[in-house]
């Protein structure tokens, strides 16, 4: 603790007095007895964060600003990958997607963050990054990535390959991730159950990425292609591999996109250990934002939603199916959205047949009204949702319901507050009511920032 004071205090000096133009410095700390600092200076970026019984620490060494044809950055510390990691992790499509959102996934390397001031949950790991942005112009640039980390016996590399061509019309990005990964024995397994037991090892996980984007810059119209394949060492053996293919065509002031996964194989385990079953999953949708001229010369944005996913399960009769749909207002001074979605099943009598029925599983509502004032924004959110009954869902039958109020003042030293209240109610009884409030202060004084962050939460039972 000695040796880490002492460098606070250089870097400290450092960059109040040899660099102070470029110096920052962030204190931060809250209810739940955490204290946290990050400073930045030329070169470095430090950061800590220290509870009771936590610490976490994080250093970032960038030579960007000083050597910009070949920049190299190292992170050491408690940090958080991701990036292709991500993607590794969990290459399956996600259904919780907004109608705001077309959920399209770009091409992209690993990277890792420095630690925030609320996360204690990563080892100590170091990343190191080197770039070729301005080395050569063509025939392109190149990302070199490495990660090594005791959670992983290996260290885990990325490289991406990233140009522009045709007067930036045609964007072509491709990256390849790889690692090993350790997993643990699944001794909950046995002859009758659907996954056999194997033993704690470790595997070896790629992922490979391409995408290309057409653009039309007169007309403002693209064509964007992405491809993605995730490779897995299975425990028992041979490799198993996942692929995803995501499409969107952008014509004006509309998006149209589409979005497939296939998983044929019912042992694979990912790179986090986690364990896909076979599926096809499917989701496709479109977004416009529009402008509309008003007669008081002021203009407004009418921006519409909606998608469709689907997972085709291949050795299950059940396929869930998720539709959203929304709508947003904006102007100069009120954003106004309401978006609708709904969940349900699609029934088979064996996974082998094609689906026969529908059974609808919840029905969810949210309405959104921010207001852009001079000296403060006020915003509230409203959501409800409705679970049929199930009998093999012992929360179906419930409402519930949500409502947040923030509160923001827009001057140089901001104050935000929220507040969120929820309950849910069955056969006319409220029950599982929840509170939760909080406070944020944040003064700026030059260089120097400090955050303050009070929290409070109660949970009501009946």
């Amino acid at each position: 603790m000695k040796k880490l004071f002492i460098t606070f205090m250089l870097l400290i000096a450092w960059g109040a007095f040899g660099a102070a133009e470029s110096f920052k410095l962030e204190l931060y700390g809250d209810s739940q007895k955490t204290g946290g600092l990050r400073l930045s200076v030329p070169l470095i970026d430090l950061r800590t964060v220290i509870q009771p019984d936590k610490y976490n620490f994080g250093i970032q060494l960038s030579t960007s600003k000083f050597i910009k044809k070949l920049p190299v950055e190292v992170k050491f510390g408690n940090l958080s990958a991701s990036g292709s990691l991500s993607r590794l992790n969990s290459p399956e499509l996600s259904s919780s997607t907004s109608p705001f959102s077309n959920g399209i996934i770009s091409t992209t390397g690993l990277t890792a963050s420095l630690p925030g001031y609320t996360s204690f949950s990563k080892a100590e790991s170091t990343f190191l990054q080197i770039k070729t942005n301005q080395l050569t112009t063509h025939p392109f640039t190149m990302y070199l990535n490495l990660w090594f980390s005791p959670e992983n016996p290996d260290p885990v590399f990325s490289a991406m390959i990233y140009d522009k061509f045709f007067d930036n019309r045609l964007i072509i990005s491709s990256s390849f991730t790889t690692g090993r990964f350790m997993y643990e024995a699944n001794d909950s397994s046995s002859w009758f159950l659907d996954n056999p037991h194997y033993m704690a090892d470790s595997h070896t996980c790629s992922l490979i990425q391409f995408s290309t984007e057409i653009k039309n810059k007169t007309r403002k119209n693209s064509i964007y292609t992405g491809f993605m394949t995730a490779i897995y060492e299975s425990p028992f053996g041979p490799l198993t591999a996942a692929y995803r293919l995501d499409l969107k065509l952008s014509i004006k002031h509309t998006d149209f996109y589409a979005s497939a996964f296939l998983n044929q194989y019912e042992d694979i385990l990912t790179s986090s250990a986690k364990l896909l079953s076979p599926s096809v999953q499917l989701k496709c949708g479109f977004l416009t934002k529009k402008p509309v001229p008003a007669k008081n010369q002021k203009l407004y944005f009418i921006k519409t939603g909606a998608n469709i996913y689907s997972r085709i399960n291949l050795t299950k009769p059940e396929h869930p199916l998720r539709l959203n749909a929304g709508f947003q207002l904006t102007s100069e001074i009120t954003t106004l959205s309401l978006s609708v979605s709904g969940n349900a099943k699609l029934l088979a009598a064996s996974a082998e047949l094609p689906p026969e029925d529908i059974s609808f599983t919840s029905i969810s509502m949210q309405f959104k009204n921010s207001w852009y004032l001079k000296t403060f924004t006020p915003a509230i959110t409203l959501s409800a949702e409705k679970r049929f009954d199930d009998s093999s869902d012992s929360d179906s039958g419930k409402m519930k319901y949500k409502a947040q109020l923030n509160l923001t003042n827009n001057s140089r030293h901001k104050i935000s507050g929220n507040c969120t209240f929820s309950f849910s109610s069955k056969d006319k009884e409220i029950t599982d009511k929840k509170f939760s409030a909080g406070l944020t202060c944040r003064m700026n004084i030059k260089a120097v920032t400090i955050i303050g962050k009070l929290t409070i939460s109660s949970l009501y039972l009946e």
